[in-house]
């Protein structure tokens, strides 16, 4: 069975509910994201959750992320590259500008950077 749950990943006052595994995606915009993601990952990581993190390489938040899991004491975290594919089809240009690579007419390959953290 899938639950589902959407919360504020900066609003640290809420805590994570319970869950097998965490799964945070295209989400590292900002630095001050990827931090709050490092916070929430430790805190899934201490409810015993495995947490999937899947990102777009070259995004800004990615540094931060790092730097904070490796501050609250997660040691030797990468994300690992993988080939992904591309969106097609209508894309809200807030998501996706109309620079982004991540979508094309036709689906093409595209590299994804996948960090799987472990309790």
């Amino acid at each position: 069975q899938i639950k589902s749950s959407i919360l504020d990943l900066k609003d640290d006052s809420t805590p994570l509910p319970r869950a097998d595994i965490v799964v945070a995606a295209d989400i590292m915009y900002e630095a001050t994201t990827g931090r709050a993601m490092a916070r929430r990952a430790v805190e899934a990581l201490k409810q015993g959750s495995r947490v999937l993190v899947g990102d777009s390489p070259g995004r800004a938040g990615r540094p931060a992320f790092l730097e904070e899991l490796a501050r609250l004491g997660v040691k030797d975290a990468h994300f690992v590259d993988t080939v992904g594919r591309t969106c097609s089809g209508p894309r809200n240009e807030l998501i996706c500008g109309k620079d982004s690579t991540s979508v094309s007419k036709v689906p093409q390959n595209l590299t994804v950077a996948i960090m799987d953290l472990h309790p």
